[in-house]
């Protein structure tokens, strides 16, 4: 039996992607000149390619003639991004966190009015803190509360923390709207939040914000631990092993800079 040839349709595959990966650089709408030249093909050639492209939802002609991204391309991103198991793309960075701060990571995500911990992994001897995995945790005395309301609007944020109540779980749990409130562009500003006491006594931990491929902030990653203070130098590497951990995540997840 010959062997079955390639369909040529395979190197049109190939070309339409190049088109594609072009505009996806270029992140602004392109001519056929300016496209012609980025990936060296003629213009008859492109210009069937668009037209194939652009039946399909793939690509979109503006007023002025120029090419732009589709927003079938933004669909099929979201359907992709919706199949995903979160957990399993995330579990080699809560292993990585947990092991490089000696503490127990977790990831949690806003619901409603409060914050939970659907994952988490222990690290290091001695003893553990096991985050509370399923269990409803206030917004305004932990740290991935505080990180995942302090990406909320102002509005937003001031009505889901006096919905729940601001109940004081140690004497260091801050229990004034208007102060937690001014506390959230400093979290924005420094890129991660910190609980220090609030919620448990003894306790301390920090989390940072997991973006999705939007940049939109979708889920907490942090670390908590017996550590002895926010000053010391076992926290401030919790702090900058949490945030890089979180990035690298983020970029898993498609959100690039």
């Amino acid at each position: 039996m010959p062997k079955e040839k390639r369909p040529a349709q395979v190197h049109s595959v190939a070309k339409a992607m190049e088109l594609i990966e072009a505009l996806l650089a270029r992140r602004a709408p392109m001519s056929l000149q300016e496209l012609s030249a980025a990936v060296g093909y003629p213009k008859s050639t492109i210009h069937a390619l668009l037209a194939t492209l652009r039946d399909y939802g793939m690509v979109a002609q503006e007023s002025d003639g120029r090419y732009a991204l589709g927003v079938r391309l933004f669909e099929c991103g979201c359907a992709v991004s919706a199949g995903w198991d979160v957990s399993k793309v995330a579990r080699p960075y809560l292993e990585q966190l947990a092991e490089q701060t000696g503490a127990s990571a977790f990831l949690s995500i806003l619901e409603g009015d409060y914050v939970i911990s659907f994952d988490q992994c222990t690290g290091g001897a001695g003893v553990q803190v096991v985050p509370e995995v399923g269990s409803r945790l206030p917004l305004h005395a932990t740290s991935q509360g505080k990180l995942l309301t302090a990406n909320l609007s102002a509005g937003d944020a001031r009505m889901r923390l006096l919905r729940a109540g601001l109940t004081p779980y140690t004497p260091h749990t801050i229990t004034d709207t208007d102060t937690i409130l001014n506390g959230m562009s400093a979290i924005r500003q420094i890129g991660y939040a910190v609980e220090d006491g609030e919620y448990k006594i003894g306790l301390r931990s920090v989390s940072a914000p997991v973006r999705d491929s939007l940049g939109a902030v979708r889920y907490a990653l942090g670390v908590v631990g017996l550590f002895r203070r926010v000053q010391s130098d076992e926290f401030r590497l919790a702090v900058d092993a949490t945030v890089q951990q979180a990035e690298k995540l983020s970029a898993a997840l498609g959100w690039h800079r």
